[in-house]
């Protein structure tokens, strides 16, 4: 609850006093927020490979079965939402919505570049935990169990007291930055009603998941969403599924009262499972490209390398749509011009997908748990 309240006074404070910050402060802050990204990255795939380690380590001889059912219902989550997602841009493009010029100009820049090396990806830390767990587990049991002990130890450390305590800071001056760059005037202002259509029926999906997560009982429905709500609002201003998931971890642990499979789960979505992007991607890129005669061969042909894709996705702002260029240049043929527009659409709602894809990983979290228990 303190994290909820100190994250909301930091929008609230920005809402209303934010435009009493020179240009000077704000771009200080925004420096000192890019910087603590930087450092939340670096140690981000470290820590995916800790809790992948351990939680492997747990599971022991279901951890292959696990990691093959995991996968394997991330991409049919991924389907779903993309299927729905086409039948919302279905029905937005026969409604004659389209998109003009964009006009948003990005104002403050960093005053510094701070820059640490990328050593190894999520994806390879995903991958190296699950192999080299699964191997010392086999050939030295005990110490692999003790290892085990210790790096859950560590990253509940790190977690808890060194990242956690820094997310205000970090939400402090990305926030700034939206509010100086007029970022939700923009949206409000010229997308009003493309940017409520996609919104409405991303959250509204979402809002259904966690009803089947909770066997759509009334007060674990509110009370799992309530407890995602600071991962919410920190994905709202990070715009890095990364960087929140400290908090999605936190929120999922409360939600599933399972700490292996869920510190399993959750590292993985972060990354694959995307459930904004399957909205905002697929619908505006059918938005833009409605004034080609395009097949429905094509469209089916850029979904399916859309889903393969999203196991390419690295969860930082604008990740998403850097990935999915190439195939909407080969695929539903976008000009220069239409791929330079929706990668301004994209980073102008990145706030928005990032909070869907956070929200999406929570409820699909407590489905994959619940199915997780009954075939293992």
């Amino acid at each position: 609850m303190l994290q909820l309240l100190t994250l909301l006074a930091v929008i609230i404070s920005v809402a209303f006093f934010g435009h009493l910050a020179s240009v000077e402060e704000t771009t200080f802050l925004y420096s000192v927020s890019l910087s603590i990204k930087e450092v939340l990255l670096f140690i981000m795939p470290f820590i995916v490979f800790a809790l992948i380690f351990s939680s492997i380590n747990n599971l022991k001889q279901s951890a292959v079965k696990f990691i093959i059912l995991l996968v394997i219902t991330i991409f049919l989550s991924n389907l779903a939402s993309s299927l729905i997602a086409y039948s919302v841009g279905h029905f937005i493009v026969q409604s004659a919505h389209s998109i003009q010029n964009m006009e948003y100009k990005e104002t403050v820049t960093p005053l510094w570049s701070f820059k640490l090396p990328m050593l190894f990806s999520n994806f390879h830390a995903l991958a190296y935990g699950c192999v080299s767990s699964i191997v010392l587990s086999t050939l030295l049991p005990k110490k692999s169990k003790e290892l085990s002990d210790k790096m859950s130890d560590l990253t509940l450390f790190v977690l808890k007291v060194l990242l956690t305590p820094i997310v205000p800071v970090f939400v402090l001056g990305l926030v700034l930055k939206m509010q100086h760059d007029q970022v939700l005037s923009v949206i409000f202002k010229d997308y009003s009603i493309i940017f409520i259509i996609i919104t409405s029926a991303a959250y509204f999906y979402v809002f259904l998941l966690y009803g089947a997560a909770s066997s759509f009982r009334v007060i674990r429905w509110i009370a799992s969403i309530s407890n995602m709500a600071p991962a919410f609002i920190t994905a709202m201003s990070t715009m890095s599924s990364n960087a929140t998931m400290p908090l999605t971890l936190e929120g999922c642990k409360k939600n599933t009262k399972q700490q292996d499979t869920t510190s399993s789960v959750v590292p993985i979505t972060a990354s694959f499972h995307l459930v904004g992007d399957c909205f905002f991607i697929i619908i505006l890129s059918m938005i833009i490209a409605s004034g080609y005669a395009l097949s429905t061969t094509d469209y089916i042909t850029f979904l399916l390398y859309f889903l393969l894709f999203k196991f390419a996705i690295v969860a930082v702002p604008a990740g998403g749509i850097v990935v999915m260029l190439p195939i909407l240049e080969k695929y539903l043929q976008f000009s220069p011009e239409m791929l330079s527009l929706i990668t301004a659409l994209y980073v102008v709602f990145d706030p928005i997908i990032t909070s869907v894809n956070v929200m999406g990983n929570g409820a699909f979290t407590m489905i994959f748990t619940k199915f997780y228990d009954k075939v293992k």
